[in-house]
């Protein structure tokens, strides 16, 4: 259970190794004083570094064996009260210092626990014996963070909170019990790729058109609007949507983001670099355009070579899924402020005139 903003600590070399025994005093203390257990951070010293992992493994056992049942009806049910109830009998089992153990805050996520989490982040009652917050930014044992949880359930007053309270969009999953490297961002698009609505109507090859007026339809808000918020915070935008396009599978996950993120494509600050960047669209239409040179030529010197079949059929394949993104990109620039106006005006309108629009009836927003 790593902070997403702390670098894991280092395994000493061997010659290192030998020099704790004459540690003085001083390092000694200092070892220990700057180990965080809840943060993944443990004593360089392997004597130490054993006795803490031992002991940090027997607390979180007991918490999840004895607490977690107690402290779980309190989560379902929202209830603050409850909540002090249990921390104030288990406190000890919990957390340590003066945090409480990730897996509190991500199951309050999980389940929409909005009172809880928002006391959980600011920290327990100073009436209690022990008071204790949540870290937003800590990973669960299981390797995802609280902002996974709530992009995985497109709550978007658990996000909110959560950004309000300083949590991270750019720490990804890590671990053996999650796909690794997934940032919040991901989990949203990826969830709201498998939309019902999406999956019945829409087919790879299908027109992009039909896509995006499925994308307008009033279910889709809730998991626009939380796409767009975590899209809002999450570094190197342009690089997401790019990775989408280059997956010739991934137009649907390609269209949620360029729509939830078409305000940050025209051209707002590069928040890694703090300088002005290029517009997002216009980036991505040049990427495209290298690769689709980049696929002529390859495609020129298979000819030459006098090869063909599948490696031309896949060179083909590859343009079009391309050209298609180009498409994708072209509308959402030129339209995209309207597609947004009408999605967010339109948020309780009947799905009939979309759908009619995507079989061919007139389209319900004169952008397109």
């Amino acid at each position: 259970m790593e902070d997403g903003s702390c670098p894991p600590a280092v395994a000493p070399s061997g010659s290192q190794a030998e020099d704790y025994g004459s540690w003085t005093l001083k390092q000694k203390l200092e070892d220990l004083i700057n180990c965080d257990p809840i943060h993944g951070i443990m004593p360089k010293n392997p004597k130490y570094k054993a006795y803490f992992e031992e002991k940090f493994e027997e607390k979180l056992s007991t918490y999840v064996r004895v607490v977690l049942p107690k402290l779980r009806p309190a989560i379902q049910k929202d209830s603050v009260k409850q909540f002090y109830q249990v921390y104030n009998c288990w406190s000890g089992f919990m957390g340590l210092g003066e945090f409480l153990y990730p897996d509190i805050l991500t199951n309050m996520a999980s389940q929409n626990a909005l009172r809880c989490a928002r006391v959980a982040l600011q920290g327990t009652s100073p009436l209690l014996r022990c008071r204790r917050r949540a870290d937003p930014n800590t990973r669960h044992r299981y390797g995802f963070a609280p902002l996974h949880m709530a992009a995985e359930n497109f709550s978007v007053d658990m996000v909110k909170l959560l950004f309000r309270c300083g949590a991270s969009a750019n720490i990804r999953t890590k671990g053996d019990n999650v796909i690794e490297g997934l940032l919040p961002l991901h989990v949203a698009v990826e969830n709201a790729s498998m939309h019902k609505y999406i999956e019945d109507h829409w087919a790879h090859g299908d027109h992009i058109i039909n896509l995006i007026f499925l994308l307008c339809l009033p279910e889709m808000k809730m998991f626009l609007d939380t796409t767009r918020l975590i899209a809002k915070q999450t570094d190197n935008i342009v690089d997401e949507v790019w990775n989408y396009i280059q997956h010739e599978e991934k137009h649907v996950q390609a269209a949620i983001l360029l729509l939830a993120a078409e305000k940050q494509l025209r051209g707002r600050l590069n928040k890694s670099s703090g300088k002005a960047s290029l517009n997002g669209f216009d980036i991505v239409k040049s990427r495209i355009g290298d690769a689709l040179s980049t696929i002529h030529l390859e495609g020129l010197n298979m000819v030459q070579e006098g090869k063909n079949g599948r490696a031309l059929k896949r060179l083909k394949d590859k343009k079009e899924a391309l050209l298609t993104a180009l498409v994708l990109v072209c509308i959402v620039h030129k339209a995209g402020e309207a597609l947004d106006g009408y999605i967010q005006t339109h948020s309780q309108g009947s799905r009939c005139s979309v759908l009619k629009a995507k079989h061919g009836g007139p389209p319900p927003f004169r952008c397109l």
